[in-house]
């Protein structure tokens, strides 16, 4: 190992400074690593072992590769230029986690330890970058996606800052009339009914129109007798995410706003989007007054611009998949609606239910339709006509709004997927107890499912019996599990490709199915394991950590993961979008930053740990 050239300086700083995260330093700390540095250079097939890497410092890669071998000869990882390593074994002493075997003539920078200690210790920074768990360095990431969006501030904005004190308030026994007056009077748009300074109920302008005049109310009853009484509203600590995905998922355009029980103030829709730039709220409107399939298909070039203001405002990745997922079920309803108003109302019960990311509420830019219909077992056998023909129209609808057809035909066109109750519970009993391929296939598409219009009951009916049969079947699991498994992470990024577990490399990796799916496929796994009908992923991880299937530290492993990696494929979308290049799951490493490849290798390595586990869990 070499003392430093003060001549190569310059190059040195330059370097560290352009490389993630040191780039976030000042000036100060940047020079104190810089004229820190010892460079070391090594030929092909050299080694590092034990104290040559413990208690060292951090090794950086200026030229050349290497390779990580664990001490059980596996591969751990390739790392190239850019690339650093050591940083686990600081404070370790004696046998090394892995030896580093050199496979080009390589130069290396290494910072002391005691300098990158120092260094961490002044910037919080580097503290979590430089953690030894990969969650807690996944959850660092969020802060360089703040720093690179633009316009982010306002997203950070409590409702307290933004909401309307000026409130129309009435008592339960206020008149329908007084409170229309009022409204008018005060220019509001609802009005809070409040019972013991308890918020009993709403009233909107709408609910004037269509449950008085419409209905020839009589307007000297009291205003209880109008107004909804399931009430959403929401702290007033919570940011405007918050409370878009709030209205999102109730399909509401007013909200309380509440502080230790208390409510102090109110906020609309327009209040939201006069402090953002999110037309999504607008967009909803107008699906719901379409008149036709043509005007929905036009509609529907608006998700891009949609998806890119979120994505460039750095709204959080599981926001970005509500909202998307919010504007697919509002095409799917309104075309349900549309086909009601020509051929009127549906001959006996039904529900019309999506399957899939839709599910799951994770809808992005690439997702196609998964979806089916449930009928009741008393349905004729003339009555299927109905149902082929919505079935039809619906999903040819969805593909000219820009949902593609499913290429498996897991669609409700599909008559094996538009059959009575009885006929989906056998199927659901055919696939807990089948090992075949078919059987595996279909059981992962309809694992998840969620109501969209209809008799809610009869899907909710059907997930519960299916869950409590499957969450006692423990060849069942361990089916559904091995398969999950079939599918592995790659180890990691090295140069132009992608280093599979076999040790091959490839040109590029599915991000979809070698990473986010396979989050997807564990979560839901534990989440039957426990009984849980959640449907999110999110939601199917909490599930199962306070069930105990997962501890506390694997849930918030999986979850930075997860997030993680949905960021980089919504960045790469999104810059796709942006220079008119076709949209694909498929990430060619030459495309991906050095901040995405360090991380990357982070959430691979959690992924792996987890299908191990999950392997000798539920398999043995």
């Amino acid at each position: 190992m070499e003392h430093l050239d003060k001549s190569l300086l310059p190059n040195i700083f330059d370097f560290i400074a352009n490389t993630y995260p040191f780039s976030l330093l000042d000036q100060l700390s940047l020079d104190a690593i810089s004229t820190s540095i010892k460079i070391s250079y090594y030929s092909t097939e050299d080694c590092l072992i034990d104290e040559q890497l413990c208690s060292v410092g951090l090794f950086m890669i200026r030229s050349g590769a290497i390779e990580q071998i664990n001490t059980d000869g596996s591969l751990r990882s390739r790392l190239g230029v850019g690339d650093s390593f050591g940083f686990t074994q600081m404070n370790k002493k004696g046998n090394s986690d892995y030896k580093v075997v050199f496979l080009e003539n390589t130069l290396l920078y290494v910072i002391p330890r005691q300098v990158l200690d120092l260094v961490i210790s002044k910037n919080a920074k580097l503290s979590e970058y430089f953690d030894s768990k990969d969650w807690v360095r996944l959850s660092s990431t969020h802060k360089y996606y703040e720093q690179q969006a633009q316009n982010f501030a306002v997203n950070n904005k409590t409702l307290k800052d933004l909401c309307n004190r000026e409130m129309t308030i009435v008592s339960e026994n206020d008149t329908i009339r007084d409170t229309a007056k009022l409204l008018c009077k005060n220019n509001s748009y609802a009005a809070i009914v409040l019972d013991n300074n308890k918020i009993t109920g709403i009233v909107t302008k709408s609910d004037m129109t269509q449950r008085v005049v419409a209905d020839n109310t009589d307007s000297t009853l009291p205003i209880k007798t109008i107004m909804s009484k399931n009430v959403v509203y929401i702290d007033a600590y919570k940011n405007t995410l918050d409370a878009l995905e709030l209205m999102f998922s109730h399909n509401v355009k007013f909200l309380p706003l509440v502080s230790n029980g208390e409510l102090i103030g109110q906020i609309t829709t327009t209040d939201l989007l006069q402090n953002t730039n999110l037309q999504a709220i607008y967009l909803l409107g107008h699906i719901n007054k379409a008149k036709n399939v043509s005007q929905l298909a036009k509609l529907a070039l608006q998700k891009q611009e949609i998806f890119t203001t979120l994505v460039k405002e750095n709204i959080d990745q599981n926001i970005i998949k509500v909202v998307l997922t919010k504007i697919q079920d509002s095409f799917t309803k309104r075309l349900i609606e549309l086909f009601k108003q020509e051929h009127g109302e549906a001959p006996c019960s039904y529900a019309f239910f999506v399957a899939g990311s839709s599910a799951r509420n994770e809808v992005q830019f690439l997702s196609d339709q998964d979806n089916g219909i449930i009928t009741s077992d008393s349905i004729k056998e003339t009555d299927f006509d109905y149902f082929k023909k919505l079935a039809l129209f619906v999903n040819q609808g969805l593909d000219q709004c820009g949902y593609s057809l499913c290429d498996g035909g897991y669609m409700a066109s599909n008559s094996q997927w538009c059959v009575p109750y009885s006929t989906w519970l056998t199927y659901y009993n055919k696939w807990i107890n089948s090992t075949d391929g078919q059987s595996i296939l279909n059981i992962a598409v309809f694992l998840d499912i969620r109501y969209i219009e209809g008799d809610e009951f009869l899907v909710s009916k059907l997930k519960n019996t299916f869950i409590q049969k499957a969450s006692a079947n423990r060849l069942f699991l361990a089916n559904l599990c091995k398969n999950c498994l079939m599918v592995r992470p790659p180890i990691g990024i090295f140069k132009q490709f992608v280093l599979t577990r076999d040790g091959q490399n490839r040109m590029s990796f599915d991000i979809k199915k070698q990473a986010i799916n396979l989050v997807v496929e564990l979560a839901r796994v534990y989440a039957i394991a426990c009984g849980s009908l959640a449907t999110d992923t999110l939601d199917r991880l909490a599930d199962a950590c306070v069930h105990g299937i997962i501890d506390e530290s694997s849930k918030r492993e999986l979850i930075e993961a997860y997030t993680f990696i949905n960021h980089v494929r919504f960045n790469h979308q999104y810059k796709d979008l942006m220079i008119k290049e076709k949209l694909s799951n498929l990430l060619p490493p030459e495309i991906l930053s050095q901040f995405e490849r360090n991380h990357l290798k982070d959430a691979f390595r959690i992924i792996a740990k987890h299908q191990d586990a999950a392997l000798f869990r539920y398999v043995g």
